[in-house]
């Protein structure tokens, strides 16, 4: 039967011609489309690196020199860093939070940070993220070493920093070689002190839909935290982060304001909100979600549609043009099975001729990186299992498209299709 059709395609190639060349575009089409929803899902269900459940983070402001109870700086005996501890020391209490935090720009989900080159000897890396957070970080967010263990920093020291896994691997070959080694600021004076690596973390994305990305965190001291403090010139650019015990943070953001009340003020520095790290996820995902992956959902659903009634006209058409042979087949003794199964093999075969340019065109834009492998690095994998499942889409469009047109030309009688002729 395949020496037959493959006869019948040769002997039609004008015809099929344009059939093949839409089904390269539609094939090609879901190549494209399938890449793009995998590499969505695959780095949105990677771990992150992080556990922002039962989290929440403290946002500070300080009042405006016409508030009716501003304190002017030169009659204010607290330095700003001062009021942040005191305010600090009186959260760290409350009933409900389990740890708290302080940090720089680094709270996962957060669109700003602060960059930095690291290097040992002649071996720098590219600029990566430095997160400066206090040893209690690591508990809040559950943030764990590269062998699976809790972090725990046991005495804060200057100048001590924790690699990601990533980061450990380029430069020292692996992450137990890094443990106790120094690295030093990549663009640094060479009368900089060093570094000194305590730990290594597991790989750290800074949310959902985005790679793994290297990093390190510098470990804050309280002169290095009032450093920060004055370098950025603005109290506030601190972050307080808490976690809080389980079954609290349902209630937790309404009865914390309300129990707290003054004493989360300290002069003119006071805790503005209290946002679950949740809500952050949700309007930082979500967003991402509605701008980027549902847009192309859409538009993979409408096509698919248009391309299922697409290939249902083209095999209507094409099987109404074939009347006069399907009766000859059928007068010649062929059963309606027969002719059924051969129509739609033949479409398969079609499918077949069309699918190796489309594959071509695809990976060729994935080797020129035209398409996305900054979240998915080109790889087998990743074609493997675009292709599949462009290929099965592919198969059930062509199968379902052309089947109701096949059993039309299965059913009408010999008589009739060469009457017609």
């Amino acid at each position: 039967m395949l020496k037959h059709i493959f006869k019948q395609i040769w002997t039609l190639r004008r015809q099929n011609s344009w059939i093949v060349l839409e089904l390269v575009i539609v094939f090609f089409f879901l190549l494209v489309t399938c890449d793009f929803l995998w590499s969505r899902i695959k780095t949105y269900y990677e771990p992150t690196g992080f556990d922002t459940e039962n989290t929440f983070v403290l946002s500070l402001k300080e009042l405006e020199p016409i508030a009716p109870d501003y304190i002017n700086p030169e009659e204010n005996p607290l330095t700003p860093l001062d009021e942040l501890l005191r305010i600090t020391e009186r959260i760290e209490i409350y009933p409900d939070i389990e740890c708290l935090s302080l940090s720089y720009h680094c709270l996962p989900y957060s669109e700003g940070g602060v960059w930095n080159a690291l290097r040992v000897d002649s071996i720098f890396t590219e600029t990566i993220r430095q997160r400066s957070v206090t040893p209690s970080y690591f508990e809040v967010f559950r943030i764990r070493s590269a062998n699976n263990e809790p972090i725990r920093v046991e005495a804060a020291v200057s100048n001590q920093v924790i690699l990601t896994e990533d980061i450990a691997k380029r430069l020292f070959g692996g992450t137990q070689q890094a443990i106790g080694q120094n690295v030093y600021f990549g663009e640094g004076n060479a009368e900089d002190p060093p570094l000194q690596v305590i730990a290594v973390s597991s790989l750290s994305k800074r949310k959902e839909f985005n790679p793994y990305e290297g990093s390190f965190f510098e470990i804050l001291t309280m002169p290095s935290l009032e450093k920060w403090v004055q370098n950025f010139k603005s109290i506030t650019s601190v972050d307080i982060c808490v976690r809080v015990r389980p079954g609290s943070a349902k209630h937790f953001e309404q009865n914390f304001i309300t129990d707290m009340g003054d004493r989360l003020k300290e002069n003119n520095l006071y805790v503005s909100s209290v946002t679950s790290s949740r809500k952050l996820k949700e309007r930082v995902v979500g967003k991402q979600i509605q701008a980027e992956v549902m847009p192309m959902v859409y538009v993979m659903i409408f096509v698919l549609i248009t391309v299922f009634l697409g290939v249902f006209g083209t095999f209507w058409l094409h099987t109404r043009q074939r009347r006069a042979e399907i009766g000859i087949r059928m007068a010649m003794g062929a059963s309606k099975s027969t002719v059924w199964n051969s129509m739609v093999i033949e479409s398969l075969c079609l499918m077949a001729i069309a699918i190796l340019p489309g594959l071509l065109v695809y990976i060729n834009l994935l080797n020129a990186e035209i398409l996305d492998i900054w979240r998915l690095p080109f790889t087998l994998g990743r074609v493997l299992i675009a292709f599949s499942s462009a290929l099965l889409i592919t198969i059930i469009i062509i199968v379902g498209g052309t089947s109701w047109p096949a059993n039309r030309a299965a059913s009408i009688q010999p008589v009739d299709a060469l009457r017609d002729e």
